[in-house]
């Protein structure tokens, strides 16, 4: 069974230092298994993602390619993230992955 996450991002895309949030991580995903995510970026657009925790503290992110409400296309990426606090529901980008 897949879990569905939804994850919210401070700008129109992903860079190392963007702020992202996630309001319930849920516990299949913090077991390490691999999670469906929805991702929605400021500007309003949104892209379909996979993810599963690394460690306590790092989230890996796959973004499905998108585009910007601008019509600007981004490819798909692949992210490495870091809680921000101690409940999980902040993180910033740390790095990009190959």
């Amino acid at each position: 069974m897949s879990v569905s996450i939804q994850i919210q991002v401070a700008d129109s895309h992903l860079y190392p230092g963007c702020a992202v949030r996630i309001a319930h991580l849920p516990e299949p995903a913090r077991a390490a298994g691999a999670a469906v995510a929805r991702v929605e970026f400021a500007d309003g657009s949104g892209a379909h993602a996979t993810c599963h925790l690394r460690a306590h503290d790092e989230l890996e992110l796959t973004v499905d390619g998108y585009a910007t409400q601008k019509r600007h296309p981004v490819n798909a990426r692949h992210w490495l993230l870091l809680a921000v606090d101690a409940t999980h529901h902040s993180w910033r980008v740390k790095r990009r992955l190959p």
